[in-house]
């Protein structure tokens, strides 16, 4: 049996855990980009990204441009 201390420890460790899965989007903006990046929209603009038809940037190509800096 749990105590009432460690029922609360393990609730939240299983909050902490569903909030951390969060939904992540398809495609983002140009300037989401440049936010996730940690760069200006501009400087983001002269990166060439990959965009769609609506003109977003898949998650992924940002995701791969952040992991190889």
């Amino acid at each position: 049996m749990l105590t009432e201390q460690e029922a609360r420890r393990v609730a939240v460790a299983a909050v902490e855990e569903v909030l951390a899965r969060r939904p992540v989007p398809s495609c983002v903006t140009l300037k989401q980009a440049a936010e996730m990046l940690g760069i200006s929209p501009n400087t983001a603009r002269k990166l060439k990204l990959p965009r769609n038809g609506a003109g977003l940037i898949p998650y992924e190509a940002v995701l791969a441009v952040r992991d190889s800096r």
